[in-house]
């Protein structure tokens, strides 16, 4: 389901962020996107009927909580797409690290590649201007169709320019000229970040469980990931969790290669995430696409 996404992401809106302080900005998209909801009942009612089918209360409070939580994560959309001072002053000053990006000097030193596998829940549009923030580069994979792609990969090298921010590299799935598959396994057997999502289903998914349900995951990375092992490559789930409307705790949860099903492991991650604040799960507007078998 795309609608409030497209309806958000227009001109004005771009421009009105990119004026705005996010004092300003993020309440008026969020009220936006909760209008928006209040014309479209349909959309509510996949939301809510999304939130039944994995146990959880899908009315009142509780579902106005998720239908805030899309809008915001919106909100942090239009702000990666558009904002450079504040958006590295926020990496820099409103996330608390503790000693989660350790591991991301542990490869550094070790001469080991990264596999950053990402998920649908809390504010992931800031991810990887925290990385850049704090000087580590890495390359992420997504779909950014037309002018999402084009200012990301701008606005990502204004701050890398205008601050000395490590670099984001895309890799563009919507970009026909770029063999994605190919790019991450070249990136990654030379030793460097990549960060994809793991929890979208395609044709390549395969069956998982979530929240005691059976669906289909994993977006194919265990095709890339069985060309590895531990001794060359250390795996990690981040999520970033909003702490307040202002403020983050980023968190990160390391996987082993030898140990069993990784794509189950990164799902008992985010499974944790989920029961902790589900609010912040953000997929359950599409999350009934993931209960179809997808696979050739």
């Amino acid at each position: 389901m795309k609608g409030l996404s497209a309806h958000l992401l227009n001109k004005e809106n771009l421009d009105f962020v990119r004026r705005s302080a996010w004092k300003l900005g993020r309440p008026r998209i969020v009220e936006l996107g909760l209008r928006y909801y209040g014309e479209h009942p349909a959309e509510v009612d996949v939301i809510a009927k999304n939130l039944a089918r994995v146990g959880f209360p899908h009315d009142g409070a509780a579902l106005d909580a998720v239908l805030e939580g899309i809008a915001a994560h919106y909100y942090e959309k239009l702000f990666a797409l558009v904002k450079t001072f504040e958006a590295y002053w926020i990496s820099k000053n409103r996330v608390e690290l503790g000693v989660s990006l350790d591991v991301f000097a542990e490869a550094r030193e070790t001469g080991k590649g990264m596999f950053v596998a990402q998920s649908h829940f809390g504010a992931t549009y800031l991810l990887a201007g925290v990385l850049m923030a704090h000087g580590i580069e890495a390359s992420m994979v997504g779909n950014f169709p037309g002018q999402v792609g084009t200012l990301l990969r701008e606005n990502g090298a204004t701050i890398a320019a205008r601050y000395g921010t490590a670099r984001a590299n895309l890799l563009n799935l919507a970009d026909p000229a770029v063999d994605v598959p190919m790019e991450m396994l070249v990136r990654l057997k030379q030793r460097q970040i990549l960060s994809n999502v793991f929890d979208e289903n395609n044709e390549f998914s395969r069956p998982v469980k979530l929240l005691g349900r059976d669906l289909y995951g994993g977006s194919g990375m265990d095709l890339i990931l069985r060309h590895f092992d531990d001794d060359q490559l250390i795996v990690v789930t981040p999520f970033l969790v909003r702490t307040s409307d202002e403020t983050f705790r980023y968190e990160i949860d390391r996987h082993s290669l030898a140990g069993g099903d990784v794509i189950q492991s990164f799902y008992r991650s985010l499974e944790r995430r989920i029961l902790a604040h589900p609010e912040q799960w953000y997929f359950l507007q599409e999350l009934h696409e993931s209960f179809e078998d997808k696979r050739k």
